[in-house]
């Protein structure tokens, strides 16, 4: 598994990292399915990928925007 984290922020300005944990070739079973990536925040809620920057935090329904560190 390979993990990425990336700084997002929301409206207010609060600023979050969220981690995208991606299966390897080597872990991922042999069934011929893709497995998609798993967007997770710091603390463990799980985040919905909207589009290439914008993000939806699944417990809240709130949106955060990915930002340069």
């Amino acid at each position: 598994m390979t993990t990425h984290v990336f700084t997002a922020q929301d409206a207010s300005g609060r600023r979050c990292r969220i981690q995208v944990n991606r299966i390897d070739d080597a872990d991922a079973p042999r069934t011929g399915a893709v497995q998609a990536p798993a967007y997770v925040l710091e603390d463990g809620s799980h985040v919905r990928r909207v589009d290439n920057d914008t993000f939806q935090i699944i417990g809240t329904g709130a949106y955060v925007t990915r930002v340069a560190d």
